[in-house]
């Protein structure tokens, strides 16, 4: 590339989406890792990388199409193959990153429901551990956050409880 370099020497364990993990917290990692290896910004698009990098050097199309496929194959290294054969054809980093929002971080009214009635019903079961209740409780309540479900401190230690 020329005078921008990246290095992507990051090592991580993310699990890999298969759609059966919470996604939000699987795209925190995932975004994480982008933002590690120098890669996040080509997310917001090819025209928002050009404009933010305008003031420096300015990029070549070959260097931002270069940026776009490492973005973009570190995030389909951490798909699942039934995931990944949902999104395949999206051309850049931004369109996968959106289709896979649009598929997985469902704001409609059955999500919705659905999350809620986990949340409501979610009951520990004998010999579970309190960690792992608690990660369930922690996973759902940040699904329905993302989806712009307000739980309260309150209702979330009832739960618990």
């Amino acid at each position: 590339m020329s005078g921008n370099k990246i290095s992507i020497p990051v090592r991580a364990d993310v699990e890999k989406f298969g759609g059966n993990i919470n996604f939000g917290l699987w795209q925190i990692q995932v975004k994480n890792l982008l933002i590690q290896s120098g890669l996040h910004k080509i997310l917001k698009g090819r025209e928002a990388y050009k404009r933010r990098d305008s003031q420096k050097s300015s990029m070549s199309d070959e260097d931002l199409d270069d940026l776009d496929e490492r973005a973009a194959s570190m995030i389909y290294m951490c798909l699942a193959k039934i995931v990944l054969a949902n999104v395949l054809g999206k051309m850049t980093a931004k369109d996968f990153w959106r289709k896979l929002e649009e598929l997985y971080q469902a704001k409609g009214v059955s999500n919705r429901v659905y999350l809620k009635e986990q949340f409501h019903t979610l009951r520990m079961n004998e010999g579970t551990k309190i960690s792992d209740h608690l990660n369930v409780l922690n996973g759902i309540v940040s699904e329905l956050e993302a989806i712009g479900v307000k739980i309260e401190d309150e209702d979330k230690a009832l739960r618990f409880i």
